[in-house]
């Protein structure tokens, strides 16, 4: 048999692209493709083995999806890729795509290749996983957050904490009850978790579109103390407003401002309203679109000066 027909027998082209163009052995031993036939169609060249008993086409197996389907169909059953590889399946900002992460029991063994992390545990829960197209296995959101807040520095965790909570991926009412079932004793990341739960407790919405979180971030890197989340205001309208980002003490708030976001001129209007409102009951609120993702550097300089004239003028 020519080794160029393998792909066209039934069945393997249709695995292939189920599964980002990668197939184990056995999988197309099933197919009726002798393990001859494929080690022939390696050596001339069809597809290539990018890890033991496994085989791709070249121009595919170096993707993310393809080194976690790989690792997976590899990988012992009840495993299911975890950590930062799952929270960029979630679609969570800023999760690198190596190394592949896959969790397994601590008594089974997988050879890891160089891109690959492999995590052991005695803790496979028996929790639903989202299902997925290529048949892939993922950490739910919730076990990923707890998995991320024991790898990720604290504000990286909280900007994926903000992430899941801002895609409905979870709610910090579910967060906590998923805490108070699984905690145990010794087991890392169970503060980080509790820290974040503590800090959200009073807001009824996670960070828009990345924005706020970003301008925490900048505040916290200016030296600012950590500004209160949704911090009411009573207008002298007698209209309760909520204010992002502030600093009570010194009547002082940033907030995000998307052109986009808030709909055009007529919602800016009322925005810039709101503002002046604010500055009636003496209130400074300053406002920052997306164009801080570019200047990062200049907006900490301009958040810190700003804090410091408010603290200066209010003193």
């Amino acid at each position: 048999m020519h080794t160029r027909s393998m792909l066209h027998r039934p069945g393997v082209i249709d695995l292939f692209s189920r599964q980002h163009w990668v197939a184990t052995v056995a999988q197309l031993g099933a197919l009726g493709i002798s393990r001859q036939s494929v080690a022939a169609a390696v050596a001339s060249g069809l597809v290539v083995r990018p890890m033991h008993g496994v085989v791709g086409l070249r121009a595919h197996c170096d993707t993310f999806e393809a080194r976690c389907t790989m690792l997976h169909l590899l990988a012992p059953p009840g495993s299911f890729l975890s950590g930062t590889t799952a929270g960029r399946i979630h679609g969570l900002r800023r999760m690198p795509a190596e190394p592949i992460e896959i969790t397994i029991h601590e008594r089974r063994r997988l050879a890891a290749p160089e891109w690959a992390t492999i995590a052991l545990t005695s803790w496979l829960d028996e929790e639903e996983r989202p299902e997925h197209p290529d048949g892939l296995s993922v950490a739910s959101p919730l076990r990923t957050l707890f998995d991320l807040a024991a790898e990720l520095p604290e504000r990286s965790f909280q900007r994926a904490a903000e992430d899941a909570w801002h895609l409905q991926l979870v709610t910090p009412g579910r967060a906590a009850e998923y805490l108070a079932a699984i905690r145990r004793r010794g087991r890392t990341g169970v503060a980080r978790f509790e820290a974040w739960l503590e800090r959200v407790a009073d807001i009824d919405r996670p960070a828009t579109t990345g924005l706020e979180q970003l301008l925490v971030d900048l505040a916290l890197s200016a030296g600012l103390p950590e500004p209160e989340r949704q911090h009411p205001l009573l207008l002298n309208s007698g209209v309760v407003i909520h204010l992002d980002l502030a600093w009570p003490d010194i009547r002082f708030a940033i907030e995000p401002g998307h052109s986009w976001w808030h709909g055009g001129d007529v919602a800016q209007r009322q925005d810039q309203q709101r503002d002046r409102e604010c500055s009636e009951v003496g209130w400074h609120v300053v406002r920052f679109d997306e164009s801080v993702w570019d200047r990062r550097q200049q907006t900490i300089r301009q958040i810190r000066s700003m804090y410091r004239a408010r603290r200066r003028d209010v003193a």
